[in-house]
């Protein structure tokens, strides 16, 4: 197989996990301020830009912010929600920074390993992406927003 057309469909693949990771990652800062200041004003704007979004408030950070909550721990929907939050996190995480297997890959499975810690690998498959696309969803409309 050629190994260009597989980085492609890895840099595509990477492209949108990395992309849709980003806006949940949005709308959960969005969320978060929206239970401290449910109201707009200018602390919850200052909340949200110098706080939410900033390179100190990582994607886990907020979500562990979301899963110590108490109110967001009583929702019906919490365990999904947090199931899916880590699902985004760990294959936005996997793209990110791992690194493709280019003896073992084809375009049906991408390998995909890192060295850091242990060895650890991964298969990218549609199956996979579809999965991504649906927590992808979920989450967007549990937060009350649209894909």
């Amino acid at each position: 197989m050629d190994k260009k057309i597989i980085r492609g469909k890895l840099d595509l693949i990477r492209g949108e996990v990395i992309s849709s990771a980003t806006r949940v990652e949005f709308v959960l800062g969005y969320r978060l301020r929206k239970y401290f200041f449910p109201k707009s004003n200018n602390k919850a704007a200052i909340l949200f830009w110098n706080v939410m979004n900033t390179p100190y408030l990582t994607f886990d950070n907020k979500i562990s912010i979301y899963e110590s909550i108490p109110y967001f721990k009583k929702l019906k929907s919490y365990p999904a929600i947090k199931k899916s939050l880590r699902f985004v996190q760990r294959l936005r995480n996997i793209m990110a920074h791992w690194d493709l297997d280019e003896k073992k890959s084809d375009l049906n499975d991408i390998f995909m390993f890192t060295l850091v810690g242990k060895y650890r690998k991964i298969t990218i498959n549609n199956n996979l992406i579809e999965d991504y696309r649906k927590e992808i969803v979920f989450l967007l409309k549990e937060f009350g927003y649209s894909r």
